[in-house]
């Protein structure tokens, strides 16, 4: 009970400190919120065959994520919060089951390992910027974390629904995230080709003995075909109904050219990298996160703790690929991954109290957790995150509410709080065209609107970091010369001093307007 209080008070600190403060959409959140909004608009206005053309043009990222995202919008109604919501519940729901596959674990010690892996997790820097940030990291996890808890469980039994749904569990990651699936599907392939030499070496062993002893490894087979065969439908029914060459060109480029990350220069900085990022990412404390890495090490737990040795298989398959065969490194990349090595770490110091070293188990945990204090006042920023006087969504809503309603609009920046899918989003529901397309140009975008927003960063301004590209200053100098030429005035204006920026809007003259 007092464990369960502990995440309800944790996570109700996080909702209120870190989702409901949140900031204007990053550039990806921003794309994701997006997504959900068209088909949101195509489930309002019962267009079906909208909803298929918008669901079909997903093709860098697919659908699931933004069919998910237009039903919260259905429910919570269309903004940041709802959007978020998605990311936020999803990974309690991760939570859950990490504590549910644990007390499958072991009667005495599931209980315990379950509770501290959740709470590695809950006090992760990685897993709690994903978790209210509207993105695919959470439902890839959750994704990972549901196909280990429903296999740990159907692997023992013998009926064949349940292993279509296993397979349901793993094809969603395709429509998901090309990468994640890229990582998921060879770590349960590697798991399940593990199990077949023992199972080979009982057919021989039952075959001397005049038995039936093709059983074991037709029923083995039979149940992977089952996984197969539902699989391959996944696959057909999402490359095979429209682009097919352009969708396979974006699973091949976003696995094996772009993956999201920073190049390395060498294969030391890439066999470097993930250790690293597990040490420094994973957790609040370096310390910890070193010894969840030397926990990743330690196999041997697999013959202590049932299932232990499959969480081992997916985790060092997900590293190796993601090593190796991926260009781009990234923390984010092998985030699927975190609750695993959360449960392992979690087991190892149970394993550790339980078995070995009772009379130096205080002695042990002092060793363990005392020099992660030291990390503390990082753990206390991660939830209690100092609170800007101003953000980007002020910009924005000082845009929104200074135009007047009814007539188009037009913005060309690109930083990572304030972009052109930002900016679309946030003027959803504006009843009048919004131009924040690159590829309209300059001059289309003056030809085609009545209002004009831009913004000037300071020099010392700290969303400098934040540029994208040059297009503030292009967008700027533009504006500049057309106010030079008569083409525009001056409509208002606005110092936002914590931002270092200020925020212009123009507007078309009456003579240009028409």
């Amino acid at each position: 009970m007092i464990v369960l209080i502990a995440f309800f008070c944790l996570g109700g600190l996080l909702f209120t400190t870190r989702l409901l403060m949140a900031d204007a959409f990053s550039k990806e959140e921003a794309q994701h919120a997006l997504y959900s909004l068209w088909l949101y608009k195509d489930i309002r206005a019962f267009d079906w065959g909208g909803f298929w053309y918008d669901t079909n043009r997903q093709v860098v990222w697919p659908f699931f994520h933004s069919w998910l995202g237009a039903l919260f919008f259905l429910i919570f109604g269309v903004g940041y919060l709802p959007a978020r919501l998605l990311s936020f519940l999803l990974f309690f729901a991760t939570l859950l089951l990490m504590y549910a596959a644990c007390c499958r674990f072991s009667e005495k010690l599931g209980w315990k390992i379950g509770a501290l892996a959740a709470l590695l997790a809950l006090t992760s820097p990685l897993m709690l910027r994903f978790a209210v940030m509207n993105t695919l990291e959470s439902l890839g996890a959750f994704l990972f974390m549901a196909t280990f808890y429903v296999y740990s469980i159907y692997e023992e039994r013998l009926l064949t629904y349940e292993y279509a749904l296993l397979a349901a569990l793993l094809g969603l990651a395709i429509f998901t995230n090309y990468l994640y699936a890229f990582l998921m599907l060879p770590a349960f392939i590697v798991m399940t080709l593990g199990k077949l030499g023992p199972i080979v070496c009982e057919v021989i062993v039952l075959r001397r003995k005049g038995e039936s002893h093709a059983f074991p490894f037709v029923w083995w087979a039979y149940r992977k075909l089952i996984v197969l065969l539902v699989l391959a439908l996944f696959v057909a029914g999402w490359f095979f109904t429209s682009a097919f060459s352009r969708k396979l060109l974006l699973l091949l480029q976003s696995i094996f050219r772009y993956s999201g990350g920073e190049p390395v220069a060498n294969i030391w900085q890439s066999l470097a990298y993930y250790p690293q990022a597990i040490i420094n990412h994973f957790t609040f404390s370096p310390w910890l996160g070193a010894l969840i890495l030397l926990s990743l090490f330690l196999p041997f737990l697999g013959l202590h703790f049932h299932h232990i040795g499959k969480l081992y298989t997916f985790i060092w398959t997900v590293l190796v690929l993601a090593t190796l065969v991926l260009p781009a490194k990234a923390p984010q990349v092998i985030y699927i991954i975190a609750p695993f090595t959360f449960i392992v770490f979690a087991a190892t110091v149970f394993y550790a109290l339980e078995e070995h070293y009772q009379r130096l188990s205080a002695a042990f945990l002092l060793a363990v957790f005392l020099p992660a204090l030291i990390s503390l006042p990082t753990l206390a920023g991660q939830f209690l995150p100092a609170r800007p006087g101003e953000k980007m969504s002020s910009v924005l809503d000082y845009f929104r509410r200074e135009v007047r309603p009814r007539f188009p609009v037009a913005a060309q920046f690109n930083l990572q709080h304030l972009n052109p899918e930002g900016v679309s989003f946030h003027f959803w529901a504006w009843n009048a065209p919004v131009l924040s397309d690159p590829a309209l140009g300059e001059e289309g975008m003056f030809r085609g609107a009545r209002y004009f927003l831009a913004v000037k960063l300071d020099e010392n301004s700290p969303y400098r970091a934040e540029l994208l590209d040059d297009s503030a200053s292009t967008w700027n100098s533009f504006l500049a010369e057309k106010l030079r030429q008569g083409w525009l005035r001056e409509y208002s204006a606005r110092r936002f001093e914590p931002l270092g920026l200020t925020a212009m809007i123009y507007e078309k003259q009456e003579t240009a307007a028409r």
